[in-house]
């Protein structure tokens, strides 16, 4: 222990006399730190904005998507050849099939409604929702103030509406939304409750095509939908059917069941999977392709630091080789009082730990301010992770040990005879 004091005085002081060219040194190790702390922190801010859309997408549901012929000249011809095969997607379907499917625990069928939204002659950004009741327990809602929609709403096709609570807070700032009438396709409906706002991400470059448009939908029961606003002939009774599956870990499995439930009773086994009048997807998957994209910046942001790093290691060998060269005579002195191999390769070691240790902790300082910076001109989401400022110094002390030892096995093995003797 106390040859491990005397060379950390001694490298200490090494260092001292050389602040510049130890500063130097330094660069490498400090960037690199920065950069993997930056890094990560970026990294943790992606994976917790894609763990906000699956749960606002539902980690054990599944969604049955009509085709959407609107698209193209060429969706709408496909459109029509499909429709000589089947009726497309139906709620008598949609409820025979989860009746018949021990995997599906429940269901919630849904009509995206193409109408002119109104509240006191003004214009209403928002998307319109026919639905039934089950769809609050599918999709995990909760209910802010008021009510949800009834089977009663949905029996006798009532004007009635729920609303996101962000349509609340742009329409309604100076007065209760309750008891108000929204015209929708030229019909007025009461809302009758607001839904509490579902977290999603903040950044649109994390956010998939299905949560892009939630907290700005105005639900309404899915019989008014149909039987009150206009409906286009060749669209589908329903838009998309979202199943419930019994666990997350058998989505997959159940979406493979729906898939032969639906190509049987839409005759298209003799149509390519993409020229169907429906689509299956797994919501977990939906968001897997997001993460995915996520990863590949992830890992060349990686790839950056740990070259940072490794240049730094090479930066600070070229340096103690030529602290070893310079300072032969203080070597052979030394050596020469009673200096053993191994306290000279202890003190030289030590310098090399020193500027990586000094260096991590700048780096992880930098790091932070790197953060922050992105955050501020990208509007990318991030998130401090403490670990990742632990295991960057842990790399840059291993740095140290790995690009030290080898001027430091130099300089103990100088001869004190030649050191001395060194001009």
């Amino acid at each position: 222990m106390v040859e491990w004091i005397n060379a950390a005085r001694i490298g200490l002081a090494g260092l001292t006399v050389h602040k510049f060219r130890a500063a130097l040194s330094m660069l490498g190790i400090i960037f690199g730190v920065a950069s993997v702390v930056a890094v990560i922190a970026v990294s943790e801010g992606a994976r917790g904005e894609v763990l906000k859309q699956l749960a606002a997408l539902g980690a054990s549901n599944i969604m049955v998507d009509d085709l959407d012929w609107r698209a193209s000249s060429e969706k709408r011809d496909l459109k029509k050849q499909t429709r000589l095969h089947s009726a497309g997607l139906t709620v008598e379907e949609a409820d025979a099939i989860a009746r018949s499917c021990s995997l599906i625990s429940n269901h919630a069928p849904l009509r995206k409604v193409q109408a002119s939204i109104r509240l006191d002659e003004q214009p209403v950004n928002a998307e319109v929702i026919g639905t039934t009741p089950a769809y609050a327990e599918v999709m995990g809602l909760r209910l802010q103030k008021g009510r949800w929609l009834t089977a009663t709403d949905d029996a006798l096709a009532r004007r009635v509406c729920v609303i996101d609570d962000t349509i609340r807070q742009e329409y309604f700032r100076l007065s209760s939304a309750l008891g108000r009438a929204m015209v929708i396709d030229h019909e007025p409906y009461e809302v009758v409750g607001i839904i509490e706002n579902v977290e999603t991400s903040s950044d649109s470059k994390y956010s998939v095509d299905d949560v892009k448009q939630l907290n700005r939908r105005i639900y309404i029961p899915l019989q008014a939908a149909l039987s009150r606003t206009t409906l286009d002939p060749l669209s589908d009774e329903v838009s998309r059917v979202i199943f419930q599956c019994v666990a997350p870990e058998r989505v997959h499995e159940a979406a493979a069941v729906l898939g032969r439930h639906y190509e049987a009773s839409h005759n298209m086994a003799s149509f390519a999977q993409g020229a169907r009048d429906y689509a299956v997807s797994v919501a977990q998957d939906l968001v897997k392709q997001t993460e995915r994209s996520q990863e590949i910046f992830n890992y060349v942001m990686a790839c950056s630091a740990g070259i940072s790093l490794v240049v730094g290691g090479i930066g600070i060998m070229n340096i103690m080789l030529a602290n070893v060269t310079e300072r032969r005579r203080e070597i052979g002195t030394r050596r020469a009082v009673g200096a053993t191999q191994s306290d000279i390769l202890r003190q030289f070691l030590f310098e090399s730990l020193s500027i990586c240790l000094l260096g991590g902790i700048l780096g992880c300082l930098l790091g932070v301010g790197f953060t922050a910076l992105v955050h501020s001109m990208t509007g990318w989401q991030t998130k401090w992770a403490w670990w990742s400022m632990f295991a960057a110094m842990g790399v840059s002390l291993l740095d140290g040990v790995v690009f030290g030892t080898y001027p430091a096995w130099q300089a103990g093995k100088l001869d004190p005879i030649e050191a001395l003797r060194y001009e």
